[in-house]
């Protein structure tokens, strides 16, 4: 694919915090990222993969823009759960729950299932869709476990239950910095940007 830096790439998100992360994650000579305006609604995720809901948000993006657009969708699949809640992550156990509902979830199910299910993993996607090309899609995972507690006033979500084992803190504990370097969202990104530039990326004149 090729991707003229010139040309701004719309992520889809209203959150500019979540902008700020992917210039981040990307490292140097990042594309022209953009938040997304009104013209992008949300995205009903009825996909049964990552994959397949980072296509779909990606794609209405890049439709309603005709242009470049980057979309993720990431999730905790936990063992204790049959390796959900995956794609049901943010919606587990129901739409309307806080993510201290959500993180005591986890960590009760765990509980229930002793230490061999508190195996988890966090898991990204990244789509980018440019009018007329195939998409690009990329994927990261990072391998860790289910805390006893939360822990930590870093992140958010998952972060303050997610133990990364080389770190021996959870995500929370740990501080952006540290997580990025090993997080799934940081690979997904970092395996998107080296997809691109073995594509062979059109510097600007």
């Amino acid at each position: 694919m090729l991707l003229d830096p010139r040309v701004p790439v719309a992520v889809a998100t209203h959150n500019p915090g979540k902008l700020r992360e992917l210039l981040v994650l990307w490292g140097p000579d990042p594309p022209l990222l953009v938040a997304a305006g009104p013209e992008y609604s949300e995205v009903v995720e009825t996909g049964s993969t990552y994959e397949a809901n980072a296509l779909l948000k990606a794609r209405a993006l890049a439709f309603a823009r005709s242009g470049p657009a980057l979309a993720d969708d990431s999730g905790l699949e936990v063992e204790a759960l049959g390796w959900g809640p995956g794609v049901l992550s943010a919606r587990t156990p129901s739409v309307d729950s806080s993510w201290q509902e959500r993180n005591a979830h986890i960590i009760a199910a765990c509980d229930s299932f002793g230490d061999p299910a508190r195996r988890a993993r966090f898991v990204c996607v990244c789509a980018l869709v440019v009018p007329g090309m195939e998409p690009v899609v990329s994927r990261g995972e990072v391998e860790g476990s289910i805390a006893l507690a939360p822990a930590g006033d870093a992140g958010f979500g998952y972060d303050p239950i997610f133990v990364y084992p080389p770190y021996r803190m959870t995500f929370a504990q740990a501080g952006d910095e540290r997580k990025h370097v090993v997080s799934h969202r940081g690979r997904a990104v970092r395996a998107l940007r080296a997809m691109l530039r073995q594509d062979a990326i059109v510097e600007p004149k």
